[in-house]
């Protein structure tokens, strides 16, 4: 920094560099953030409506996992019902021979 002084005045400190910024760079770099904002805004929004559908989209292939699955218990009882009425008639049917 440089110090211009007088005789007999307390030091001052001037201005070192006197940069000045363009209005159309300041308007262009102003335009561009702000465009940037609106994009992620309406992108954020566009997201959120698709995290809702797959949202749905889930909760509805819980239900079918849990009625297959319930579904399938029942048929592996019925599959152990029909292996115990073989299990017997081919006993009865030793029996008898």
């Amino acid at each position: 920094m440089a110090q211009d002084t007088q005789p007999g005045e307390l030091p001052r400190i001037s201005k070192v560099v006197d940069f000045k910024i363009p209005l159309t760079w300041l308007l262009g770099v102003a335009f561009m953030v702000a465009g940037a904002f609106v994009s992620m805004y309406f992108q954020l929004g566009s997201q959120g409506e698709t995290l809702k559908g797959l949202n749905e989209q889930l909760k509805d292939l819980q239900i079918t996992v849990k009625s297959g699955n319930s579904q399938a218990a029942t048929i592996q009882g019925q599959i152990e019902i029909l292996k115990f009425r073989v299990e017997k008639l081919e006993s009865d049917k030793r029996a008898t021979k």
